[in-house]
């Protein structure tokens, strides 16, 4: 009996996966622009991994072409607990851009820093910033628990 309680009062203190949806700017060789949904997975207490697909367009040379990008970036949250009405996490991970034509698609270390905000109903507004095939920025929605960042 006590083995089960005790399993259930940790299940409490783990955060759960939630989505995330973005819009986001990335200024590099080309300009781009995109918009993508995806997951963040706790990793304990104060760490998490987004992972996320993004499709839009990217303006190089004069021409528009389709683009995408798959994300990986484990990001570090200073307040993991909303004990402050603003959180600010820091990161890094991986980007794997691709435009349409583009014969060589080549990965990018990316580091990030989040600003995230009071939640707004079921949703936390972030800004995202920093470099990863370019300068980036997003507003990123995170249907995260009213608990946990």
């Amino acid at each position: 009996m006590c083995l089960g309680l005790a399993s259930v009062a940790r299940a409490q203190q783990r955060p759960p996966l939630y989505a995330e949806y973005r819009a986001d700017a990335i200024v590099g060789r080309g300009t781009t622009a995109q918009a993508g949904v995806g997951a963040v997975i706790p990793f304990g207490v104060y760490t998490r991994l987004g992972i996320d697909g993004a499709a839009g367009t990217t303006w190089h040379d004069g021409a528009a072409r389709g683009s995408g990008r798959v994300d990986a970036i484990a990001r570090f949250l200073l307040d993991p607990f909303r004990e402050a009405p603003i959180g600010v996490s820091f990161g890094g991970g991986v980007s794997v851009p691709y435009t349409s034509g583009d014969l060589h698609v080549r990965p990018y270390v990316t580091a990030v820093v989040d600003i995230e905000g009071r939640m707004k109903g079921p949703m936390s507004p972030a800004v995202q910033i920093g470099l990863g095939g370019g300068a980036r920025i997003g507003v990123v929605l995170r249907a995260s628990s009213v608990k946990w960042r």
